[in-house]
């Protein structure tokens, strides 16, 4: 574990596609809605970021993402266009130090617990609910293999990984069923 005095630069890459996304909730919110609720989350997950002293960066070819990004004063790099994977190897390469990956549709998102994962020389991936992976943390190249089922992916290319299962972490936000479990334990998070 890395010592508290210690001075270094963790990056926390947040890969967002676009602010219309969320196309499994439209028949629950309309496309205005799942945009406010795309970018409040990512609005939530960089404040996350800052305030566990991490160094955040968006990671987007997305003209109004790139544009909020800059209006928050969050760093942008330009995704290379070929899905989560290729962005988040592309993202890591430009780190040169430790990173995280982290989706940002995470509502319960807590920075003692992305502190805690920045702490951790070791390789840490964070499963979703549903057999995604929410954070990958590490140094170095790292083989991406987002999509379906990808946390078990992800821990066989790097079985000495330490798994975290804190809940902020864990729970993402996909479903109408996700929508309305978060909307019970998190009210003020997503619109009605």
């Amino acid at each position: 574990v890395r010592p508290k005095d210690a001075v270094a630069t963790i990056d926390l890459f947040l890969p967002v596609r676009t602010f219309g996304g969320f196309t499994r909730l439209s028949e629950v919110l309309g496309f205005g809605e799942r945009a406010r609720l795309s970018r409040d989350l990512a609005s939530r997950a960089a404040e996350a970021g800052r305030a566990a002293g991490l160094s955040v960066t968006v990671v987007t070819s997305d003209p109004d993402v790139t544009r909020w990004s800059r209006e928050q004063g969050i760093g942008v790099l330009s995704d290379p266009g070929s899905g989560l994977s290729d962005a988040a190897s592309f993202a890591v390469a430009q780190s040169s130090g430790r990173w995280m990956v982290m989706h940002a549709d995470l509502p319960l998102v807590a920075s003692n617990d992305l502190a805690r994962m920045a702490a951790d020389d070791d390789a840490v991936l964070v499963p979703s609910l549903d057999g995604g992976t929410n954070l990958i943390a590490g140094t170095g190249p790292f083989p991406f293999s987002y999509g379906p089922g990808s946390f078990h992916r992800h821990l066989a290319a790097a079985p000495q990984a330490r798994v975290a299962t804190e809940r902020s972490l864990m729970v993402d936000l996909d479903t109408v069923l996700q929508l309305r479990a978060i909307r019970r334990l998190a009210p003020t998070l997503v619109p009605r």
